[in-house]
């Protein structure tokens, strides 16, 4: 049914995105204080904090980041000024943080002496919920044992590592530090020394990537009991040393999407016939009854996220705001009809959605509209439909995005 496979949730963002964004009004940062100034509809709410700094780039990586070129003092600085600011408005003092995400870039390239002042100032600006979920992007090669015993005495329970293939070849093309012996003892230490959850990130599809790897990497993340893994398509950005790598003829990419099917099929078939693992979201697979990634579940719902640094992008209230560098930040003033279609394309990223929850957000007809979307999707065996709710099918994880772009498309008038 469909020639081409969408790989990310940002496919769908992005179509969201393009149809609201010539409506979208830009909003003064007098208009933003004035909202901080009030207290918080909401209590809970969320914090990301993005360093855009690595030691090492990775191939396949365009992100918002680059390489240290600096001791990060003054970056820093401006980090626990930004803590500062907001935390002493009504806004963020009326909410507790549920969710707090540092992300890159590589956060444990802070020195030891930096990760301790930025936390001492993140307790000292805001307030936490009991069972708050507190998660730290790291690689393993600059993850040193006194810095995870900083994370852990600052209440950081959750580790996501950029592990992406555990394959000799894999981790050479993607630039890897380390060996696949190397990594697999330092992740099995890692499991040993750390109170949290330690999840990883995998890519497959990479050139010349075989099933048998792929398989592997499934195999080795189900003996050392990581508690999840999210696993993604090669994707070549622009900007990326891959991309110029293709287009200098250094590097060949023959994608065929029978060959990413198989691919993710392999990894995934192989993690959930050990009964210890289920799938999260179309992207994630997580050991049952350990990690929940309340931070994505949060983005998807639509909760405030408080955006600190320079690449950083979140919400409040209304406002999508984007600090741009240290001087430029900009703020843009959301739809309702907006919100809700996001809170929506969100709900089916998830295997099983429920009819009520659906409804919450679009009218009686077009959720007709969408049951026959729905009819014919399982006609193609992408789900099975129940009273109450539908349940993605393997085969229909794999065209998760697909699905979600059309349902989105239908809801915006589209064919």
């Amino acid at each position: 049914m469909f020639n081409e496979r969408l790989k990310s949730h940002h496919d769908v963002g992005n179509i969201i995105g393009q149809h609201f964004g010539r409506m979208k009004r830009p909003v003064s940062s007098e208009e933003v204080e004035k909202i901080l100034s009030k207290k918080a509809k909401e209590e809970i709410g969320g914090m990301y904090v993005h360093i855009p700094y690595c030691d090492k780039i990775c191939s396949f990586c365009n992100l918002n980041r680059k390489q240290l070129d600096n001791d990060l003092e003054d970056y820093t600085a401006f980090l626990i000024g930004e803590f500062e600011k907001y935390g002493k408005t009504n806004y963020m003092q009326s909410k507790k943080l549920d969710v707090l995400f540092f992300g890159g870039g590589t956060p444990t390239i802070l020195r030891e002496h930096q990760l301790e002042k930025i936390f001492k100032s993140i307790r000292k600006n805001f307030r936490f919920t009991d069972n708050y979920e507190f998660t730290f992007e790291t690689t393993l090669h600059n993850l040193t044992s006194k810095k995870i015993e900083i994370l852990q005495e600052n209440g950081v329970n959750r580790l996501s590592i950029g592990i992406q293939s555990f394959s000799p070849k894999g981790r050479d093309t993607l630039n890897r530090t380390y060996g696949k012996e190397e990594t697999v003892k330092r992740l099995r230490k890692l499991k040993e020394i750390f109170n949290g959850l330690v999840c990883i990130d995998i890519i497959y599809n990479y050139p010349e990537q075989t099933v048998e790897e792929v398989t592997e990497d499934a195999a080795i993340i189900a003996e050392l009991k990581i508690d999840s893994a999210s696993f993604y398509s090669l994707m070549i950005q622009e900007g990326s040393k891959m991309s110029k790598d293709i287009s200098d003829n250094t590097l060949q990419l023959n994608y065929k999407l029978e060959t990413d099917k198989k691919l993710h099929d392999a990894f995934m078939e192989y993690l959930l016939s050990t009964g210890e693992y289920e799938i999260l979201e179309y992207t994630k697979i997580v050991r049952k009854n350990r990690d929940k990634y309340k931070y994505i579940k949060h983005l998807n719902a639509g909760y405030d996220l408080l955006p600190i640094g320079i690449g950083a992008g979140g919400k409040l209230d209304n406002i999508d705001m984007f600090r741009m560098n240290y001087e430029r930040q900009f703020f843009m003033m959301s739809s309702e009809e907006e919100r809700k279609l996001k809170i929506l394309s969100g709900l089916f990223q998830y295997p099983k959605v429920y009819f009520s929850d659906i409804k919450k957000y679009i009218s009686e007809e077009v959720f007709k509209k969408i049951y026959e979307l729905f009819k014919i999707y399982e006609e193609k065996k992408y789900l099975k439909l129940y009273d109450e709710h539908y349940e993605i099918t393997p085969n229909g994880i794999f065209w998760g995005n697909n699905i979600d772009s059309e349902i989105i498309k239908l809801c915006l008038g589209g064919k």
